[in-house]
């Protein structure tokens, strides 16, 4: 019995570590410590046991597995660093001048160690003249997600957001566009939540949507034509509200969390949730319809 529990006991807190690790109960120092517990009882029984042939190979396998596991594991520590991801305003713009189609984008920040939220809100906006509008705790979740992306990138390249975007967009519109080509080389821009706008944008320009309604946008698209969730929605949709839009287009997985923005906020603005492109031109028509009889 002492000896299965010696072979069990480094996986139990290896096992353990992680679930207490991922479900905030613990930090990152300490879930490696436990780690390194497990490799300090598979050296003690690997000595313990040196004359026993068979116990002697399961205690130096299990000490292979944890090396390579606190290797795998210990990337964790440089992500304690990260407190919160503050969000603040950006300025809507056009891509296609007069289109009245505006993107929404924000700047985010990864605020390194400080854990008071006024303070870092107060440096924030002092540096920058731009207003924080949400503020979203690191968790040991996105710690931890963020460390296997980082290491996966490793061994295949990352994806790259805004790429994909750019890709989903030219294979959805069956023409160029300038302002579109322009827009999709820019390097000062990230993520793919643009893919809705650019698509509206180009049909505007070719003239296939008529459209007399300054409307807030964000989403992104596939290759089809389909609207995909995107983040930032509580900034978003203030940011929209700020800048006086009377309605924002948004993706239809991001609907309720919207809603909900709008309800804690008490906002005025309306939240068009689309599906797909052909959905979002719809509703750009009818809005044209109502306000402007065209």
């Amino acid at each position: 019995m002492k000896r299965i529990s010696l072979i069990v006991l480094p996986f139990v807190l290896y096992i353990s570590g992680l679930l207490a690790y991922y479900f905030d109960k613990i930090n990152g120092y300490l879930f490696i410590i436990l780690i390194i517990v497990g490799l300090g009882i598979s050296i003690s029984g690997f000595f313990l046991y040196r004359n026993e042939k068979k116990l002697k190979a399961a205690f130096l396998g299990i000490f292979y597995i944890l090396s390579l596991l606190t290797i795998f594991e210990s990337r964790l520590i440089d992500y304690e660093k990260y407190t919160y991801f503050l969000v603040s305003y950006n300025e809507p713009f056009e891509i296609v001048e007069d289109s009245g189609v505006n993107v929404l984008a924000v700047d985010v920040f990864e605020a390194p160690y400080i854990t008071d939220l006024g303070y870092l809100i107060h440096t924030i906006e002092s540096s920058t003249n731009k207003k924080v509008l949400d503020a979203e705790v690191v968790t040991n979740e996105i710690r931890y997600r963020s460390k296997n992306v980082e290491l996966l990138s490793y061994v295949r390249p990352a994806e790259k957001h805004f790429e994909t975007m750019k890709e989903n967009v030219i294979a959805y519109l069956p023409e160029n566009s300038s302002a579109i080509n322009q827009f999709l080389e820019r390097e000062d821009i990230e993520g793919d939540s643009a893919g809705l706008a650019a698509v509206l944008s180009a049909l505007i320009e070719k003239g296939e949507v008529n459209n007399n309604v300054p409307v807030a946008v964000t989403g992104a698209i596939d290759s089809k034509g389909n609207v995909k969730e995107i983040g930032s929605i509580k900034a978003k949709t203030l940011i929209a509200e700020q800048s006086g839009f009377s309605h924002i287009l948004l993706p239809v997985e991001n609907e309720e969390e919207a809603k909900k923005v709008k309800n804690d906020e008490q906002l005025n603005i309306n939240i068009i949730a689309v599906a797909s492109i052909e959905n979002a031109v719809a509703n750009v028509k009818k809005l044209n319809e109502r306000e402007t009889g065209k």
